[in-house]
């Protein structure tokens, strides 16, 4: 099983340990006298009360989008441990670094089984700007609305072959960066 869902099953039991605690603690107020019912709408409540674990989803997630574990990027890519490390070293693939020493390699830089072409020119560029892959994953992934309206992602634009117009706007904004 994976770290990541090793995780994920840590946080469903504390969850479930949290709900049973809760319930545990209504249902002695409720043998004693309390009347529930007069709080509120249970929707109003639970909010009142989730507000005030002071819990905060980290906002990266939104930006970056899912992301593979090291083991699941192997396997969907075909490669063994080396081969994807020194993709990273090379700047041919984006690894994020996190807070709690988790490595995660963001989802939106694979298609069909393989890294997005056009990807190796992009990281080293972006890379001379600013030395912060966090950076370069919100830059290639931020939807963009273009001067025909529509909103792309720089991701989006190497997987359809625009190399040339992507790695314009990754020295534009590198440049920018550095400065």
């Amino acid at each position: 099983m994976s770290s990541d869902q090793d995780e994920h099953q840590r946080e469903n039991a504390a969850t479930d340990e949290l709900l049973e605690a809760i319930r545990a603690r209504l249902e002695r107020l409720i043998r004693d006298g309390a009347k529930v019912s007069a709080l509120g709408s249970p929707d109003t409540v639970a909010a009142d009360i989730v507000a005030r674990l002071g819990l905060v989803k980290n906002p990266w997630a939104d930006i970056v989008g899912p992301c593979y574990s090291s083991g699941g990027l192997q396997k969907e890519l075909g490669v063994g441990r080396a081969a994807l490390s020194k993709a990273v070293r090379e700047r041919r693939a984006l690894r994020l670094d996190t807070s709690d020493q988790r490595t995660l390699y963001p989802a939106f830089q694979v298609r069909n089984g393989a890294l997005v072409p056009g990807l190796s020119e992009v990281l080293p560029i972006l890379g001379e700007g600013v030395d912060d892959p966090w950076t370069w994953a919100q830059w290639l992934n931020t939807p963009l609305r273009g001067g025909d309206g529509v909103e792309r992602r720089h991701i989006d634009r190497l997987a359809a072959g625009e190399v040339a117009g992507v790695v314009a706007a990754a020295r534009r904004d590198a440049a920018s960066w550095g400065s």
